[in-house]
């Protein structure tokens, strides 16, 4: 499992467009922080520093919880703080897409500076297929998700999301099925894949997959998928 997880990663990571620079927001607030994740207050660069220096004292908390890949989530905070910007009415749409491109490599940092098995990758990976369908970007999204899926199969969201986009597209009803019984096989008991699956056509529904039986090695704590429906960040 994990080597195709680093498989998938490495095989993204190399296709990744190089058109924009990441960038913490300027003149963020608490507010706008807090509403990103909880977590994002205590990485660095916002009110802390890193693991050596003004280091937050709950970062200890999250290091348990995330390893040290938590060291580079400060990207994907300013990244989902700039998702969240770039959904104000009032923003221009030249510098809406500079914000989501932006976002796009501050996501793409994490991949780069976080280890293969971080239980964080397939919510960054799926924060950043949606971002690439809010820049059109079909092709890129596509393997955003497929890499989502890679790093968990039994997490949801992104089975729902590019099934959800192959259904508005509105010629690839039955590969959107398809996505949609993979998904279920993973994560049967997913509401919004059932809803999918149901607005599909129904019918008998696939059978689930036998987890293995975690390492001794990988007990560490893991994220649970979000409860349905997911709060698609940047959307």
């Amino acid at each position: 499992m994990l080597l195709r997880q680093t498989v998938w990663i490495l095989c993204f990571a190399l296709l990744l467009p190089t058109s924009a620079t990441a960038g913490k927001p300027d003149e963020w607030t608490d507010a706008e922080v807090n509403m990103a994740a909880p977590y994002c207050i205590d990485t660095m660069g916002f009110r802390y520093g890193d693991a050596y220096h003004n280091t937050s004292p709950r970062a200890s908390h999250w290091v348990s919880i995330m390893g040290k890949s938590f060291w580079a989530m400060h990207h994907y905070c300013w990244a989902l703080v700039n998702l969240n910007r770039a959904q104000r009415a009032s923003m221009p749409s030249s510098q809406r897409r500079a914000l989501r491109e932006s976002a796009v490599n501050d996501m793409r940092y994490v991949i780069h500076n976080s280890n293969p098995d971080f239980i964080m990758l397939p919510e960054v990976f799926t924060t950043l297929g949606n971002t690439y369908l809010l820049l059109r970007n079909e092709r890129f999204a596509e393997k955003a998700f497929k890499s989502a899926i890679a790093a968990r199969a039994d997490y949801w969201p992104p089975y729902a999301r590019w099934a959800e986009h192959l259904i508005i597209r509105g010629n690839s009803r039955e590969e959107a099925r398809t996505v949609v019984r993979d998904g279920l096989t993973h994560a049967p008991g997913s509401k919004t894949l059932l809803a999918l699956w149901k607005e599909l056509g129904g019918g008998p529904l696939p059978t689930p997959v036998e987890k293995p039986a975690p390492p001794a090695e990988a007990q560490q704590e893991s994220p649970e998928p979000p409860a349905d429906p997911q709060p698609a960040a940047g959307q």
